[in-house]
């Protein structure tokens, strides 16, 4: 007979301080949390029940046989580039830009909430998430972003970085900014693993994002800088494999994936996640951060407390990275995410 699943779900408070200092992933868990919106489907099944699409690009997804979004918008995009820049007339494709784009445009502003949403919730989010080095974001919304123009606002010595410098562009030398400098005693790095609305590349994958100082008007601010020479980077769905190829194409994604994730965890740092099912389309994130001689602890959080699916997250770990101690926690306990 089988021995029952025990997986104790701990409460934050038991187990932070082995954390401290440590990584941080969240995932799209930690944006419902925020806002029940953001547990849409897909953005191209949002599109659908919103009736966006045209019939051109309804035939596009089916003859790609993809329900990547954002595949289908860079494969018109570079269609409509290679036509301006011959000077050829094509107005199919230039209304299926269009549409895919206005589509998009709409489904953002549709399921994305306001900043007035989550304005109460700011300052609990700062204090869970200036506790780690690093953040890497799984979600191309702006929760993180809003967090981020938050804590800054401060002077209590702490400051994130992204890692985008005053012009827009990444700095590829991103490690050298963990080093506080001037005032700053303490300093947390953010990357977007897949991506974000404010993140936008050009056709020679120049990649520059968006600088803020308004919390209010920042979606409308991204959208209208959305012109015909650049496009938003995200990854949004497809398989682990068209999710390894989109970040591959992109240079920032690209870092992330093979200098950020592969340290998140080991002898030195100890590793939160939060809102992230780990499922089996993301093997490719999986095998990155937990290498075979990975050594160090994983505190994964649990809404569900379902012992079958801890068990298959544990199994899932411990297959690739068998020393590394994994333990799970409730997503609504206090002290963490949102949760006061």
């Amino acid at each position: 007979m089988n021995k029952p699943f025990e997986y104790p779900i701990k409460n934050w408070t038991e187990i932070k301080d082995h954390y401290l200092k440590g990584s941080l992933i969240i995932g799209n868990g930690a944006s419902m949390a925020l806002h029940f919106k953001f547990g849409f489907s897909s953005l191209k099944e949002e599109a659908e029940i919103l009736e966006l699409f045209n019939d051109d690009i309804s035939k596009l997804f089916i003859e790609f046989d993809t329900y990547d979004f954002e595949l289908i918008l860079r494969l018109v995009w570079h269609s409509k580039l290679v036509n301006n820049h011959l000077g050829i007339v094509d107005q199919k494709i230039d209304d299926a830009y269009e549409n895919i784009k206005t589509a998009l445009i709409k489904v953002v502003k549709d399921v994305h909430c306001e900043h007035a949403t989550i304005a109460v919730q700011l300052p609990i989010l700062y204090k869970f998430t200036k506790q780690f080095s690093t953040i890497v974001s799984l979600n191309y919304d702006l929760i993180l972003y809003w967090i981020l123009m938050y804590g800054n606002h401060f002077n209590d010595g702490h400051k994130f970085k992204d890692c985008f410098q005053g012009d827009g562009g990444f700095r590829n030398d991103w490690e050298v900014l963990r080093t506080p400098i001037r005032e700053e005693k303490e300093v947390t790095l953010s990357f977007y693993q897949h991506g974000n609305l404010s993140i936008f590349r050009n056709v020679k994958k120049s990649e520059t994002k968006i600088k803020s100082d308004e919390f209010t008007g920042l979606i409308d601010a991204i959208t209208n800088e959305w012109g015909d020479e650049k496009i938003p980077l995200f990854v949004a769905e497809g398989t682990g494999a068209k999710k390894l190829e989109s970040i591959k194409s992109s240079p920032y994604l690209s870092t992330i994936f093979y200098e950020v994730l592969s340290k998140l965890i080991n002898r030195n740092n100890n590793l939160v996640i939060y809102g992230w099912g780990i499922g089996e389309q993301e093997q490719h994130l999986i095998q990155q951060i937990f290498k075979k001689e990975t050594v160090g602890k994983v505190a994964i959080s649990t809404y569900s407390k379902n012992q079958s699916e801890c068990h298959r997250i544990s199994s899932l770990i411990k297959k690739t990275s068998p020393n590394v101690e994994v333990e799970f926690f409730d997503s609504q306990s206090s002290g963490c995410w949102n949760n006061p």
